[in-house]
């Protein structure tokens, strides 16, 4: 959302929720929905250069901020000044945007404490290079978990397999908090990134240090937000719960302004290789949601590379306990 007006919306639980930048450069998040009658504002998933947020049913508008800016018909005496938008909490952590339909939650840097400190990858300077959406006919839990283990990798992802350690994180224990969940893994020796070549194309995210360059990390965001920091992109997937069996997948690779702004910047070699992981991931999916659909599934127990996996499912048990 890089200029005032420009603006997205989502769909969580149920509810719309529309972000956008207002002239005084913040952004802000409102639930998607008129205070006069309850009609929905807006219907494009994104845009550009909105001046005012004007409802299609009355023609009440409202100012980027939220506050009522208009009423057809109304005077001074019957406006209803305290009738602006319904906020959505909301907060940035290091350019991610994120929102939570709990009024009472707290707030996002409490919710994060415990985090890693990635601050050395620069999130919020990178931009993305390139996006895709994927619907996969899968809960989105099943995802999570599918991203939370390399149990599977040698025989569904030979590509991954050739270049990257599978056991790699033998020499760096899981890392786990109250947020999230997640751990390394090693590049084998010759291999500078994720990508069908092996090479970079771009360069290295400015000021890691050397050791970084051969590891990939991989970290789930609870609840769904998929983070791979690599040495010269960022790789995320964000899992958005369409159904109980459905769910859209939006990835994106974050490259450095340096990357972005070079003449020969082509982030297929990375792009291609992720999409050939991610279609692969998203069968295996399908395939593990048609199974436990079945009466006949019986849970088996966990094997040990799949403590990630136990971690997550803990987490979301938890999580369910708590509502009762």
């Amino acid at each position: 959302l890089p200029r005032a007006g420009d603006y997205f919306t989502r769909e969580i639980g149920g509810d719309s929720v529309l972000l956008i930048r207002g002239g005084d450069g913040q952004v802000r998040a409102f639930f998607n929905v008129c205070r006069h009658r309850g009609a929905r504002l807006v219907d494009a998933g994104s845009g550009t250069g909105l001046s005012r947020i004007l409802c299609p049913y009355h023609a009440w508008s409202y100012a980027l901020d939220g506050r009522l800016a208009s009423v057809p018909g109304a005077t001074n005496q019957n406006r209803a000044d305290d009738s602006g938008l319904v906020p959505v909490n909301f907060g940035v952590h290091q350019g991610f945007l994120f929102i939570n339909l709990d009024g009472a939650a707290p707030p996002l840097d409490v919710h994060l404490r415990d985090l890693p400190d990635l601050a050395r990858f620069d999130f919020a300077a990178l931009r993305c290079g390139w996006r895709h959406s994927y619907e996969v006919q899968a809960n989105w839990k099943l995802i999570c978990e599918n991203y939370s283990e390399c149990y599977h990798c040698p025989g569904a992802h030979p590509q991954l397999a050739r270049i990257s350690d599978l056991i790699g994180r033998s020499d760096r224990p899981m890392e786990s908090g109250r947020c999230f969940n997640g751990g390394p893994m090693r590049l084998k020796d010759g291999v500078e990134t994720m990508s069908l070549s092996g090479r970079r194309s771009v360069p290295v995210i400015p000021g890691l240090p050397a050791d970084d360059h051969r590891y990939v990390y991989y970290y789930v965001i609870y609840p769904h937000l998929l983070l791979s920091p690599h040495p010269d992109y960022v790789l995320t997937h964000t899992a958005w719960p369409l159904a109980p069996d459905r769910t859209r997948v939006d990835c994106e690779l974050l490259f450095t302004a340096e990357a972005l702004s070079r003449p020969d910047f082509d982030p297929s070699d990375m792009a291609d290789f992720w999409d050939l992981t991610n279609r692969q991931d998203w069968a295996l999916c399908e395939r593990t949601q048609l199974g436990v659909q079945s009466r006949g599934y019986r849970p088996g127990p966990y094997q040990s590379t799949e403590d990630c996996v136990h971690t997550f499912d803990r987490w979301y048990a938890e999580r369910l306990a708590g509502l009762l």
